[in-house]
């Protein structure tokens, strides 16, 4: 993910895979303990004003997985994380569970799929579809990105929470 693809799941970053990303060549490996660091992002990107993403509380897991040739061609995600999201400008924050489930896969073209369930924050910036909004899925999320980086929103079901809204 070349752009700021920044999906905190509990993403993450990122991510999830597609009902057609779920990987039926190869293994998974095991899970092993990972981390969400800080997210900051200046004004104009995401929201109006400068916004940033600490975690409060996190345990999270990931595992990889491997084509038949034994390359890495995607991963996955699971674990609890709770992020402040501060407005920067303000001093404006909110605390939110991203404590979602996801599923990254790679395609051969550099593209990527993902799915996630539950809580899932993605920061989308300009040439993401939709453009420059800070979101919180809460339900099943399906993103596809193309090799430049950019992310477009497949499908959502369940609840949107635009976090720029809520913290102007």
């Amino acid at each position: 993910m070349k752009r700021l693809v920044i999906v905190m799941i509990g993403i993450v970053l990122f991510a999830g895979a597609v009902g057609a990303a779920t990987a039926a060549e190869g293994s998974w490996g095991q899970w092993e303990p990972t981390y969400q660091g800080p997210i900051s992002v200046p004004a104009g990107l995401v929201c109006t004003f400068a916004v940033q993403a600490d975690p409060v509380s996190q345990d999270l897991a990931v595992r990889y997985h491997y084509d038949e040739a034994g390359n890495p061609d995607g991963y996955q995600v699971k674990g609890v994380l709770i992020a402040r999201i501060t407005n920067l400008d303000t001093g404006a924050s909110v605390e939110r569970n991203s404590s979602g489930f996801g599923t990254v896969l790679y395609n051969p073209d550099g593209s990527w799929e993902a799915v996630v369930t539950g809580p899932f924050l993605v920061f989308f910036v300009p040439g993401d579809n939709p453009s420059s909004q800070l979101l919180l899925f809460s339900g099943r999320t399906v993103l596809r990105g193309d090799p430049s980086g950019a992310k477009t929103l497949v499908s959502e079901a369940g609840r949107t929470e635009d976090l720029c809204n809520t913290l102007s």
